[in-house]
């Protein structure tokens, strides 16, 4: 193979990438993944330490965006947003399942969870 065609061949490849890169999320089957991202947030122990705060005036509402996906290092992740009397208290990204947690962090930075905890303290 030549120079030329392995510039073609690299070219490709990256086009490829870039082409994974830009497919849609699609919400996965029957939902249950999603089900579990929100589970998994909910029972964070910091997330559960805030409800218990939050449940002394109004409950807390845990609300999953099927029509918002980020896509992030070539992963799909949902947003869960934790409220309370109509206030955001943070905004969780999941994979499908919750293997994956990022965080809002200020100004809209992403964090992983161990960063975000590491600046809670």
């Amino acid at each position: 193979m030549g120079p030329l065609q392995r510039s073609v061949a690299a070219l490709a490849l990256l086009a490829a990438a870039c082409a994974a890169q830009a497919q849609p999320c699609a919400v996965p089957g029957d939902g249950t993944p999603l089900r579990r991202a929100l589970l998994k947030v909910k029972y964070l122990p910091e997330t559960e330490l805030w409800e218990l705060e939050a449940a002394k005036t109004t409950p807390a509402q845990y609300v999953l965006s099927l029509d918002a996906p980020l896509r992030y290092r070539g992963r799909c992740y949902w947003p869960i947003e934790v409220r309370s009397a109509g206030r955001l208290w943070n905004r969780f990204y999941a994979t499908p399942g919750g293997e994956r947690l990022l965080v809002a962090g200020p100004g809209g930075e992403l964090l992983t969870l161990q960063d975000w905890r590491k600046g809670a303290r």
